[in-house]
């Protein structure tokens, strides 16, 4: 098929960009002489993280515990879950994720330590666990130093717990325009977390691992050698609005946009204007409205849950029924949680259809 015969809307990756985009990090890691441990939120599928570690990645990162269990189940073997796990019912399915693979989990709260140590000797399991450390997110952690020591002091006091290391992800960072301003605050968030391991460290426990970092902060990860490992995510499909901000002193961005979206034309109610069939309900709006492909001078407005916008303000539109447009959305973890199915393809030719099976795993 080529994609003007696709129905649509419909989710597309262009298959040359995302090999290039793994290629491209597997490069910045290795030269920098740290582990990658990509995030899967950004694609949720286990084709993606099969690709991703075949290309050196040590593991993959899951935002919550739903992703985890499918790509546990589908073969992916190592996988850090970036965010707490708390309760006995999701803490019975780590358990039972961790007899499947290699798991590690993120806890910035005693509590929940000593509940992880409950449910691992219940599941008859070990759990690796890293804690998370505020380095400036002021969303989960711990504060730096001596709070980070005694939690450690608690995981490495559990039978059945194995503390890993520290984690410390700056997410309110990523989307900085100045690359200096994003380079100073990714040095003063390695500091913290640097703090953090001395402290540790001082106190006789050994700290294996220090995870973090982003996409839209990656160059700096490696450069600034902070990290043993660095987690990105979007830099697979990279949303639109990575090309506004400054990458490596002003050079070009690392990587390319390998997501977009297909939508149709299904109605021209007036000479400046046609409804397409992509609305709030097919891409996401939390970055922005999505930006259109290949019709210049068209504004993108948002028509409801169903319908989206192409306008030209008093200037004929070119399209006519039927005719479909690409976009690149804004912001792509959210956008891929809408669709059960990625169209691959590469140049106009569909090569592929995988699923996205962790799509919706919220819990």
């Amino acid at each position: 098929m080529k994609l003007a015969d696709l129905d649509t809307p419909v989710l597309l990756v262009d298959l040359d960009a995302l090999e290039r985009n793994i290629a491209r990090m597997r490069e910045l890691s290795a030269a920098a002489g740290i582990s990658c441990r990509p995030h899967a939120k950004a694609h949720k599928t286990p084709v993606i993280a099969r690709m991703q570690m075949a290309a050196g990645a040590v593991g993959v990162c899951c935002a919550k515990l739903g992703e985890a269990e499918v790509l546990a189940a589908d073969g992916i073997g190592d996988i850090l879950i970036t965010t707490p796990v708390v309760g006995p019912s999701k803490l019975m399915r780590l358990a039972r994720v961790a007899a499947q693979a290699k798991v590690a989990v993120v806890a910035d709260d005693a509590d929940n330590v000593a509940e992880l140590a409950r449910a691992a000797q219940t599941g008859g399991v070990r759990f690796d666990v890293v804690i998370e450390v505020d380095v400036g997110q002021r969303r989960c952690g711990v504060q730096p130093g001596a709070p980070a020591v005694a939690l450690a002091q608690a995981i490495r006091d559990r039978q059945w717990l194995t503390f890993r290391g520290l984690q410390g992800y700056q997410g309110s960072i990523q989307m900085t325009a100045s690359f200096a301003e994003r380079r100073e605050a990714t040095r003063k968030a390695h500091a913290l977390l640097a703090e953090s391991a001395e402290a540790v460290r001082a106190a006789g426990i050994p700290v294996e691992v220090l995870t973090g970092g982003g996409s839209g902060t990656s160059v700096i990860d490696a450069a600034e050698h902070g990290l043993t490992e660095i987690q990105p995510g979007g830099y697979i499909f990279m949303d639109s609005r990575y090309r506004r901000i400054e990458w490596d002193d002003g050079r070009t961005v690392p990587f390319e946009q390998a997501l977009s979206l297909l939508a149709g034309v299904v109605s021209r109610p007036a000479p400046d204007r046609a409804i397409l069939d992509m609305g709030l309900k097919a891409v996401s709006s939390d970055g922005g409205p999505p930006v259109p492909l290949d019709v210049p001078g068209a504004t993108f407005g948002f028509g409801g849950e169903e319908h989206g916008q192409l306008s030209w303000d008093g200037k004929p539109c070119p399209l006519k029924l039927g005719d479909k447009v690409r976009f690149h959305p804004t912001h792509c973890d959210t956008t891929v949680n809408l669709y059960d199915q990625y169209v691959v393809h590469r140049g106009d030719e569909v090569v592929d259809v995988w699923p996205i099976p962790a799509r919706g795993r919220v819990q």
